[in-house]
């Protein structure tokens, strides 16, 4: 079987027919920065260790197709396999689960690791589990899969998530009451509600330039702004969200994501949607940003441009300025961490002209 949960119940009581996962089942994994990633182990050799053959994928709710770095395939196998290659994995592991049939695109993901600040070996798309019920409980920062089928949608905590294509969708209320299908996309950690022609809506102030999301082929450039109104999944008011601009797929990220537990029935083309806690309001902070639209270069990242009345804008960053430190840290090292209080300032080391230079950005809202 080439899906990977459909090996997970095969496998996880060896020798059993009709082999079930009767509880629910945590899958090894990591969180990055609200980002989700697990861990896939190709057969050990001798005189290796698993770390030697290991790859740590994304898994991406709205990603229709796996991924896998050149680089990091050859460091595992041991040869290199060109881009736009689609490979085949054979027998590999996910902790002590065994899997066969994984296939993933080969694809450049520098640029990605660089711009989320953590090494990405791949990324793992949505149906990879579509024969089990798969859990992202944000909570607790844990991937669960169990078998079963999620029961008829309610519209209270089961929903239909059929869409366009096979990823997953949910319908959302506007005000006014219009309600449309955005994706639920668990691979824009960092964003809350991404809609296209964001200029239509009201909202507190005018929407602004406040910097770009890195995508495989392009650095889209984003604006925002806070919405004068609440968003609804189901019951669940999302208090005055600030909205960001794309030209492309409109979606609900992290942001939102993270206030609630979700559960995808991919056979059934459904989800279970249930708060961490419904007695907290459902509100979304300022956003602090540094206001440099940067795209990925070699180990650091490259100046763009720099939008006006901004951190960046206001420390003297130029564009064609080359960064190659946050804080102290190497662009591709940068913290996992999430929450707290956002930083008073970010420190940047840069290169100008061929000469490094250290600036202080001191951080506000973009969007109040």
């Amino acid at each position: 079987m080439k899906k990977v949960a459909a090996v997970i119940i095969a496998l996880l009581l060896i020798g059993k027919a009709q082999a079930q996962i009767t509880e629910p089942v945590a899958l090894p994994s990591q969180v990055c920065r609200g980002y989700f990633f697990v861990p896939v182990t190709l057969e050990v050799r001798e005189g290796e260790s698993p770390a030697d053959r290991t790859l740590w994928f994304l898994y991406d709710t709205g990603a229709s197709t796996s991924y896998v770095d050149p680089d990091s395939l050859e460091r595992v196998a041991g040869r290199r396999i060109n881009s736009g290659v689609r490979a085949s994995f054979g027998e590999v592991s996910v902790g002590d689960l065994q899997l066969t049939g994984l296939r993933a695109r080969v694809r450049d993901l520098d640029h990605l690791s660089i711009a989320l600040g953590r090494e990405i070996d791949g990324i793992l798309e949505f149906d990879a589990f579509e024969d089990v019920l798969l859990t992202l409980d944000y909570a607790v920062g844990e991937m669960r899969v169990v078998s079963g089928a999620l029961p008829q949608p309610d519209n209270v905590t089961i929903f239909d998530a059929n869409g366009p294509d096979t990823r997953p969708w949910l319908r959302i209320g506007f005000p006014g009451g219009e309600w449309r299908r955005l994706l639920i996309d668990s691979g824009a950690a960092l964003s809350g509600v991404i809609l296209r022609n964001i200029e239509r809506y009201d909202t507190l102030a005018p929407p602004r330039a406040t910097g770009a999301a890195v995508r495989f082929s392009e650095v889209e450039r984003r604006s925002a702004a806070r919405l004068r109104g609440n968003l609804m999944i189901g019951d669940h008011a999302l208090e005055q969200p600030v909205i960001q601009s794309t030209p492309e797929t409109e979606l609900i990220g992290g942001e939102v994501m993270r206030h609630f537990s979700w559960t995808f029935d991919q056979r059934h083309e459904r989800v279970q949607v249930l708060r961490n806690d419904p007695a907290v309001p459902i509100t979304f902070e300022p956003m602090v940003t540094h206001g440099l639209v940067l795209v990925p270069e070699d180990d650091g990242m490259r100046v763009a441009a720099v939008i006006a009345n901004s951190p960046a804008f206001d420390a003297g960053v130029e564009i064609g300025d080359f960064v190659t430190h946050f804080n102290g840290s190497e662009m591709r090292t940068r913290s996992c961490e999430l929450g707290g209080e956002p930083p008073a300032t970010l420190d940047l080391s840069l290169i100008r002209d061929g000469a490094p230079l250290e600036l202080t950005l001191r951080l506000y809202p973009l969007v109040d």
